[in-house]
């Protein structure tokens, strides 16, 4: 069942307390990256859930994360990045780690020469007035759990706005990495598989945060 990374922050957060905490090393961070069956995510405080019909037969979950409805399907990179923020050189700031977030997903784009932006207001990358990936986080005694889903090749029905408000923000669309590469006649071989992606965002993201990711 899709919870955020919620038992192996669990199993990291025994890790990093009293005499177990020499087992997490400051310079190692786990690190969940997926492909999600077909689900759609409402934040528990949410009052919108009103607007999931859960189009073609999606799933729907409640999570203790911030933001509205998303989601989160086949052709979408969801990366649930598990670390504790009190651990030098990571910060004790949620605002930090969200803006130290979409700049792993901004560098990841570039790669693809894709202008990715931050939005003044809406949390997430934008290109142009479309949303390219999302970003929701949440913590418990700052190990986080939660993190960002970019949008690779998924099938962009599933952001129908006429049936879902995609993180509640009303009048802007949704877009892809494939979608982008298409619309500028890029050939197919040059569309990224979710595996090269995943390798950029890996990498981006030691960048961003000076650690070194690790395995199971």
């Amino acid at each position: 069942e899709p919870d955020g990374g919620a038992r192996a922050r669990q199993k990291l957060s025994r890790k990093s307390r009293g005499a177990g905490s020499a087992r997490l090393s400051v310079d190692k961070v786990r690190k969940i990256c997926l492909d999600h069956p077909l689900i759609h995510h409402v934040n528990n405080i949410s009052d919108d859930c009103s607007l999931v019909q859960a189009p073609n037969g999606a799933s729907i979950y409640r999570v203790d994360r911030g933001g509205e409805v998303t989601f989160h399907g086949p052709g979408q990179l969801v990366a649930y990045p598990l670390l504790d923020l009190r651990k030098p050189p990571l910060k004790q700031d949620l605002h930090w780690y969200l803006r130290c977030i979409e700049d792993v997903i901004i560098d990841t784009l570039r790669a693809y020469d894709i202008r990715g932006v931050r939005d003044e207001i809406n949390t997430g990358v934008w290109v142009g007035k479309e949303k390219i990936a999302a970003v929701g986080v949440s913590s418990s005694r700052w190990i986080t759990t939660h993190g960002l889903a970019l949008n690779v090749d998924p099938d962009l029905s599933f952001f129908d706005t006429s049936v879902v408000i995609p993180c509640g923000i009303k009048g802007r669309g949704v877009t892809s990495i494939a979608k982008l590469l298409r619309e500028r006649g890029e050939n197919v071989l040059c569309i990224p598989t979710m595996k090269e992606v995943a390798i950029k965002v890996v990498q981006n993201f030691e960048h961003a945060f000076g650690v070194t990711t690790v395995k199971g």
